[in-house]
């Protein structure tokens, strides 16, 4: 178990860190996000409700103190006489042992705080990640109108250029279908992402409360694929222990384990110390002194309870074989999570480079093609075909850095020490 100041400490340069590669502009965006964030909010006070029932815990270390008043009668075989009338007393109690009871307890709190630290910087790392997705798509979808607007001129461009082919005989006039079907198909496009850009805005309210303006918007970029091919070399080797996921189900485990622990002390003895001052011995005269007192050392055997704390017990351990399994589980889960953002980070980079090549042979291949259909060689579905396939490699470069940039933050989740 880290000491506070380990995890503070580790915490922090984690932090620090956590931006190395991300999408450039980010960090003003993500510096607000969890002061505006309700469920964020939510599990902080749930981590200090964790610490106060922790808290409550120590009383078991503490002697009680009671005060008893009432009315009631003593019968005893060395009385002549029946006691009965009025007594008040104050009652103390001092618990020596208990099994260790009570340090079992107090360890499931603790616990407790550290599953409900876990859960809140879990809420953070998704929010994060949410906020990089949505931050990214935004920037996709900028970058997708401007690459959309620069296709939709030039087609209508060549639309202007085959009326004048039509116009001079040179051509049918189905190349001007052609090229008014792929302006339609363009702005259609176009109001698709429009859509979805306005549902994005939507996302932000989500997770902030409130809107992002495009102005601010505009000031993020996607960071390099150089970035990204760093980022993959220098990856360090995964430590499952450090994972979230893998602790949470440690813990569970452990918690049970102490739960364990508290049911068997219910087959041990205890030893309290009671003392009681005060009058004792019921009275009727209003005038009987408060001066009565008794002490006692009792000890306290459970002989049967009626086979509950053996059935705790069974289903504890029961919960505990669940819960090892369930963490092994969680082991393999982690392992195989990782291995695969590995590989799919491998395969982004290396196709961000071949469409990187093919967007030189796009270019090349749209140029000639123009030039042919100029001359006549080629006709209006070669250009449409060839202009569609130059501004489509163009698209597929942002959406390779737009997925990139999740895969980023994912690798830096599992990367962090907490």
């Amino acid at each position: 178990k880290l000491g506070f100041v380990r995890f503070y400490i580790l915490f922090l340069a984690a932090l620090s860190n956590s931006t190395a590669y991300g999408l450039e502009g980010l960090e003003e965006l993500s510096k607000n996000l969890y002061q505006k964030n309700q469920e964020i909010m939510s599990l902080e006070k749930n981590v200090e409700s964790k610490e106060a029932a922790s808290s409550a815990t120590q009383s078991g270390y503490y002697p009680g103190l009671n005060a008893v008043i009432g009315y009631g009668q003593n019968k005893t075989d060395d009385l002549s006489t029946v006691e009965k009338g009025q007594f008040g007393y104050l009652e103390g109690k001092f618990n020596l042992f208990n099994g260790f009871k009570d340090q079992s307890i107090k360890n499931q709190k603790d616990i407790d705080i550290q599953i409900s630290k876990l859960q809140l910087e879990s809420k953070k790392r998704e929010l994060k990640l949410e906020l990089t997705e949505i931050a990214s798509q935004m920037v996709f979808f900028h970058k997708l109108q401007i690459i959309l607007e620069e296709e939709l001129k030039t087609t209508q461009s060549q639309k202007q250029m085959a009326a004048k082919k039509v116009a001079a005989g040179l051509t049918s006039r189905v190349d001007n279908l052609e090229f008014e079907l792929r302006e339609n198909e363009i702005q259609i496009e176009q109001k698709q992402i429009n859509q979805q850009h306005e549902e994005a805005h939507q996302r932000f309210i989500k997770i902030y409360g409130e809107d992002v303006t495009d102005a601010a918007l505009g000031r993020l970029d996607f960071s390099s694929i150089a970035a990204s091919e760093n980022l993959y070399k220098t990856l360090a080797p995964l430590k499952i222990e450090d994972t979230i996921d893998y602790q949470k189900a440690k813990l569970m485990e452990t918690q049970i384990e102490f739960e364990r622990k508290e049911i068997k002390s219910d087959f041990l003895p205890s030893v309290d110390f009671t003392y009681s001052l005060g009058r004792l011995t019921p009275s009727e005269d209003s005038a009987a002194k408060y001066n009565e007192y008794k002490y006692a050392l009792q000890l306290t055997v459970p002989l049967f309870s009626g086979f509950n704390s053996y059935h705790k017990t069974k289903a504890a351990s029961l919960s505990l074989q669940a819960a090892e399994r369930s963490k092994n589980q969680k082991r393999f889960d982690v392992i195989s999570d990782f291995n695969t953002l590995k590989t799919k980070m491998s395969e982004l980079v290396e196709l961000f480079q071949i469409n990187e090549k093919k967007l030189v042979s796009s270019q090349s291949y749209f140029d000639m093609t123009l030039t042919e259909y100029r001359r006549g060689v080629k006709n209006s579905p070669d250009l449409v075909s060839a202009t569609e396939r130059l501004f489509s490699t163009k698209k597929k470069q942002f959406e390779i850095l737009k997925e990139l940039e999740t895969l980023k933050v994912k690798f830096e989740n599992y990367q962090m020490v907490f």
